[in-house]
Parts: C-alpha cells; structure tokens; sequence
C-alpha cells in the first residue's frame, strides 16, 4: 500500500532537515546497539570473575571488564534497554495522563481549569529532580516506583502544551461549524481538536524520552534507581568513579552512552519540531 501524499510529504520535509536525520541516525544506533546486540553477546552482564576486574579493552572483552570482571559491552547493551524501558513507559504515560488533563482543562474552561491548572503549577514549582528523589525513597527502587516518579514529573508540560493547543484550536471556524451542527463536546473534542494537536504532543514526547531516560540515569547515580546488579548506566557510571585512574573506559563508555541516547533523542526532537512547524521554512516542501 502506498503511503499518502501527506505522509510522504512528512518523509520528504524530514530528509530534508539535518537535524533530524542526524538525531534519526543516533537514536537507530541506540536501539540496534540497544535491543539487537544483547541477542549474540556470549557474555552475561551480571556474572562476576574477579580475576578479570577492570581489564582494558581487548579480543575477549571488547570494551573490558568493570571492578567485578563483568563485560562492560554486556553491561552497557541491557542497560540501553532498562534507559529505553523507562524512556517508553514514561513517555508513555506522561502522554495519556497529560494529553487527558490538558484537553479537559483547555476544552471544559471555567473552575475545571483553574484546579488542573493549579495542580500542574504546584507540581512544576517543585524541582523534578527532587521531587522524583522523594518518591523513590518513599516507594522504594524498584521500576514501577521510578516510572511512576518521573511520569509525575513529565505529565505537567503535556497537560499545559495540550491546554495551550486545545484554548487556540476550539476558537476555530470547523469547530464552532460542528458545535452549531448539533455535534457532541466530547466528539468535538476527540474527533476535531485532538487530531491537530498532534504536532505539539509528538515533539514534547520526543522530548521527554531523553528526560526520562536522564533521570533514571541521575536516580541511579545517586544510588536510588534499580538495585545492583542491574546494569543501569547511572549506577555504572557511579561504582566506576574510584576507578577512575586505573580504569576510566568504564566511565567513559556509561557516559557516553547517557550522552549519546539523550543528545539523539533532542536533535530528533529539535528536527521534528521544524518540520511539524509550520511557520518554519523547513516545514514547507
């Protein structure tokens, strides 16, 4: 089946911008590295063999070995795919919570509004970082926990992006056309409205992703994320700092991969705000 004029249109405009295609690239690398090597690696990435700690990049271990001789390239592929789990829940869940918010309050008005509103204002007053540090003390480390915190911390953007969209979108002619034909608010809503809000929600996701998969990251860090011996990139990268002179490529690789996943997902972002822009001149064909 042959894709339609618009979406070939979408295709051709994204080609066509650089940043999306080069975001594009990076975050096919993260997924194949991610989600296809961890298939044909020989190496499990919890087992330990002390008599291998932190040896250098070599035939048998390509990127070497960490403090308890486990394969750092084991270690970093099944922890691309506990960054691209919570990335996926997350965002996610962020997406429906906050999409159902802001439509509510954009679309209802009046006190609906104002108490959405306010919620969403507290939450963003607090600093996410903290706030979601608070949550996984209290719900503890686990991967519901963690998704739950960040998604508490993410649903506040959609909510006022969809807010912002649905107040512009409802005060258009096709909408007060279908209104005066008798249609039903929710109808109105979901069929006239939703659909072309779809640009400002697709960019904000393409956002959050590398928000989440960061905070995961910096959860961890801070020893607060899944518990050992979950390979998670912020834990590696935190047991790997005393390490540092005698064995830095366990740092350097669980930061590069952080670096990488997160400034692929922004370009792409960045990319897919200009094409689905359209005030911007590279979202015209």
């Amino acid at each position: 089946m042959l894709a339609s004029p618009e979406i070939r249109s979408l295709l051709r405009r994204t080609r066509r911008n650089p940043l999306a295609v080069v975001g594009l690239a990076m975050v096919g690398f993260v997924l194949v590295f991610s989600l296809l090597l961890p298939l044909v690696l020989p190496f499990d990435p919890n087992q330990m063999n002390v008599r291998n700690a932190l040896q250098p990049p070599g035939p048998v271990h390509l990127l070497g070995t960490d403090q308890f001789g486990r394969d750092l390239l084991a270690r970093l592929a099944h922890g691309g795919i506990i960054s691209l789990q919570v990335g996926f829940a997350v965002t996610l869940l962020s997406v429906l919570v906050g999409v159902g918010l802001g439509a509510l309050s954009g679309f209802a008005g009046g006190a609906t509004d104002a108490a959405i509103m306010r919620v969403m204002d507290a939450l963003m007053a607090f600093p996410g970082l903290l706030l979601a540090i608070a949550l996984v003390a209290v719900f503890g480390g686990t991967m519901t926990a963690i998704v739950v915190a960040l998604t508490i911390v993410g649903v506040p953007r959609f909510a006022r992006v969809v807010r912002a969209t649905v107040m512009q979108r409802k005060e258009s002619d096709y909408v007060t056309a279908a209104v005066a034909l008798g249609k039903r608010p929710w109808k109105v809503l979901f069929q006239d409205i939703l659909p072309n809000c779809s640009g400002p929600i697709i960019v904000q996701a393409t956002l959050k992703f590398p928000g989440a998969i960061l905070g995961e990251a910096g959860l961890s860090f801070l020893g607060l994320g899944l518990p050992p011996p979950a390979p998670s990139w912020g834990r590696m990268l935190q047991e790997s700092r005393a390490f540092m002179e005698v064995a830095p490529n366990a740092a350097i690789l669980s930061g590069l991969a952080i670096f990488i996943t997160v400034l692929g997902f922004n370009l792409l972002g960045d990319g897919l705000r200009d094409v689905l822009d359209p005030r911007s001149p590279r979202s015209r064909s």
